[in-house]
């Protein structure tokens, strides 16, 4: 019987190198960010590695709606050598950084590309003691190089992200950009702004290719001049990209001291998008500063304009200086909401853990987590670490509730797609907590486990599985809330301890235990599916640990030869799958074939048979 270890007993920092990019996957928002300026994936970025597009800013998570091209900070500045803005992006086409018009940031002096990703989470692998959120991306760049039609400010550019799964902050990401004079010159009235192509779409309506697509065609652009908060719509004709997202304007900081925002002056701007037009820094400037309030492009609004395909800007100013050696802190917060009300209520949070310094109520970390595949069950082994967690908000109070288990076909972030197995609660006799449960179900916790190396760790038997297919399962901790503050019981992430598994026979050497074969007869029609890349696939059950298949044809030519080892971490070690492929890769002809094991341990050979029918 394999057992699966998910979550590292004693987690180790590993810091992540890419190439220029990384995004965000800890909450509801799939948000890119770059180490060049550059918010959301716009054109360039390389797709993933299964060869699908990399998110530029999907929201909600896993619906494959986009909801920016990109964003990128501005810089503007009055200095020895005249009026300055450095754009982390504009309308221009390239995203080369520092090489072009409007991608003015280098990643670093000497282009050594790193973003550093960190995470409170104790089970995460890139757990950090300094780590604010639960995903942090570091990154660092310069404008101290001049490039096409730009003068540097001297600029050093220190970007971290924040990102949560706690329900109520989950569909906010917060960036903070610490700017640092680092030139020769000092300073003067300084603006500082972020640019945002907001767009929504839906890839399953439009396309992986938005551009060949009226995509950018259905815009709506609003403001919301309290929250300093500019959000986007689709005008409905994509029917799938429900909701709005938005980006809006947190904090100013210079050097320590907040700066309060309605004393600056702040403008919003947009104009119609247009990347043949070089647009001179004075011009810039002027519009960073002009304090503007552009009408929203509504319905309203069209009835007596044209569509303009509208680009914003959000900015503000004048910090007086910023002398050699002193820095500024800018912090926006990119949100969604499926609603107006929702989206405010969401960036009113991002606003609040800015003023809290990102101490916020959380939930109880998902506890450690062992699958151990069988068949036609699957054993869940968790401990009771999240029971001793104390609630940083309100600090030190012990909160825990219970636990939930559910299961997927899946995988996917919707909570549509989880079935809830079983709940677990404190009762109040065996509580330990500095709160009141008595609004619980108080069922108990589950049985443990009283022997071997998870002695003491609950334990879970799932037998409403079936052998060959895959499954997900998470077990998630939550606490009893926070009724003063608004706060139902909050729940750690679906997916913070996400396993995979796929049931099936174990190892066996056993003489009498036949090596057979499922499905038997394949009907090619019937799409059995294990996951295997190609998708049809047949299953081997009641393997040895260490063996060699031969299958082969009624003529007795050998077709396929299969090694197994039992070593998959996510399957019982006593099946192995094969996709229908020969060793001559062509696909297998319908017809009876006769397969030998040969038993590496024993020596020992079993045979069968089984039949395909196309």
């Amino acid at each position: 019987m394999r057992k699966l270890l998910i979550i590292f007993l004693f987690p180790l920092v590993v810091f992540a190198k890419t190439d220029n990019s990384k995004y965000t996957t800890a909450g509801n928002v799939y948000l890119t960010v770059t180490n060049f300026g550059m918010l959301g994936a716009g054109r360039g970025i390389p797709p993933l590695p299964t060869g699908e597009p990399q998110p530029s800013c999907e929201y909600p998570a896993g619906t494959r709606t986009e909801r920016l091209f990109r964003a990128g900070l501005w810089v503007g500045a009055v200095s020895p050598w005249g009026i300055c803005v450095t754009t982390g992006v504009c309308d221009a086409l390239s995203i080369t950084a520092g090489s072009s018009e409007g991608f003015e940031f280098y990643p670093t002096r000497d282009q050594d590309d790193v973003i550093i990703e960190k995470s409170s989470l104790m089970t995460s692998q890139y757990y950090s003691l300094d780590a604010v959120s639960e995903q942090d991306f570091y990154a660092t760049y310069y404008d101290t190089s001049s490039v096409l039609n730009h003068t540097p400010l001297g600029l050093e550019v220190c970007q971290v992200s924040y990102v949560w799964s706690y329900s109520y902050i989950d569909d906010v990401v917060i960036v903070r950009f610490i700017i640092k004079n680092i030139g020769d010159a000092d300073l003067e009235d300084v603006y500082i702004g972020m640019y945002a192509e907001l767009v929504s779409g839906n890839r399953d309506f439009w396309g992986d290719d938005f551009n060949a697509t009226p995509f950018f065609g259905h815009k709506r652009l609003f403001y919301k001049d309290s929250l300093h908060l500019v959000y986007e719509m689709n005008d409905g004709t994509d029917y799938l990209a429900k909701g709005m997202f938005g980006v809006g304007m947190v904090g100013i900081e210079r050097d320590t001291t907040r700066i309060y925002l309605d004393s600056l002056t702040i403008s919003f701007n947009w104009w119609e998008w247009d990347y043949n037009v070089i647009v001179s820094d004075s011009s810039n400037y002027r519009t960073m500063s002009n304090g503007r309030r552009e009408p929203d492009v509504d319905d309203g609004y069209l009835v007596d304009h044209p569509y303009p395909d509208p680009t914003s800007l959000l900015s503000a100013g004048p910090i007086p200086y910023l002398n050699r050696g002193d820095s500024l802190t800018v912090t926006f917060a990119l949100c969604g909401g499926m609603t107006d009300d929702e989206l405010y209520q969401n960036f009113g949070w991002a606003k609040k853990a800015y003023e809290t310094n990102y101490v916020l109520p959380a939930p109880p970390p998902s506890p450690r987590l062992v699958i151990i595949p069988d068949s036609r069950k699957v054993t869940l082994l968790f401990d009771n670490s999240p029971e001793f967690i104390r609630d940083p908000s309100p600090p030190n109070l012990r909160d825990f509730e219970g636990y939930r288990i559910y299961r997927s076909e899946t995988g996917l972030a919707d909570p549509d797609e989880w079935i809830l197995l079983y709940q677990f609660d404190k009762t109040p006799d065996d509580s330990i907590q500095d709160v009141d449960h008595s609004q619980g179900f108080n069922t108990g916790m589950p049985e443990k486990e009283t022997e071997g190396e998870y002695e003491g760790w609950y334990k879970i038997i799932d037998q409403d599985v079936r052998n060959g297919f895959r499954y997900y399962y998470t077990v998630t901790s939550y606490d009893v809330g926070n009724p003063e503050i608004g706060l139902p019981p909050l729940e750690s992430a679906l997916r913070q301890n996400m396993v995979e598994v796929i049931p099936g026979t174990p190892p066996t050497s056993e003489p009498d235990k036949a090596v057979g074969v499922y499905p038997n007869p394949y009907r090619m029609s019937s799409m059995w599916d294990t996951g295997s890349p190609r998708g049809r696939v047949i299953r081997f059950f009641n393997l040895p640990e260490n063996a060699t298949i031969y299958i082969y044809n009624l003529a007795g030519d050998l077709v396929k030869t299969l090694e197994h080892e039992g070593v998959l971490e996510e399957e019982a070690g006593g099946e192995a799958v094969w996709d229908l492929i020969t060793d001559r890769e062509q696909a297998v002809a319908t017809g009876l074939y006769i397969f030998c094991v040969k038993d590496h341990n024993t020596g020992r050979i079993k045979k069968g048979k089984f039949l395909v029918i196309k």
